[in-house]
């Protein structure tokens, strides 16, 4: 290893949530990621209408973690089938309005990796090879077991 390397420590934990409470407000702390996850991840979650606040931030440059805020609106109640109607908005919990926006992020990547492939086939050549690479690595790992 030379001066110049870095060798970034793993996360102690995939996944975190932190926070007690109304479930319309909760931190999630996710293992082994950084800014590109969580800038995506705050800009779906900002466009939703029943997001009231979201953001994100790595606490240390050195720490492989990015911690993500949501709090959703709290106008609406689960059982207050009258607001709802009125302000077109259904009760909705940090940890839903996560998934709903990790669902979002992972179709539109899903939606510009397949319109890069349909403009640049080696594009999906390659895919398609690291792919098989990838498979016959886990193969010979689980033959080394």
């Amino acid at each position: 290893m030379s001066v110049n390397e870095v060798k970034i420590k793993r996360a102690p934990t995939d996944f975190e949530l932190r926070g007690t409470g109304p479930d319309t407000s909760r931190t999630f702390v996710l293992g082994d990621e950084d800014h590109t996850l969580g800038n995506a991840l705050r800009h779906v979650l900002i466009n939703d209408a029943r997001v009231d606040f979201a953001g994100y931030c790595v606490p240390h440059p050195s720490e492989p973690v990015v911690h993500i805020r949501v709090q959703t609106n709290t106008n609406s109640k689960p059982n207050d089938y009258e607001e709802e109607e009125k302000d077109g908005l259904q009760h909705l919990s940090a940890i839903e309005a996560l998934k709903d926006a990790c669902t979002t992020l992972s179709d539109q990547c899903d939606l510009v990796l397949a319109k890069l492939e349909e403009a640049l086939p080696e594009v999906r050549e390659d895919r398609e090879r690291m792919e098989q690479l990838e498979e016959e690595e886990a193969e010979e790992g689980a033959d080394n077991y």
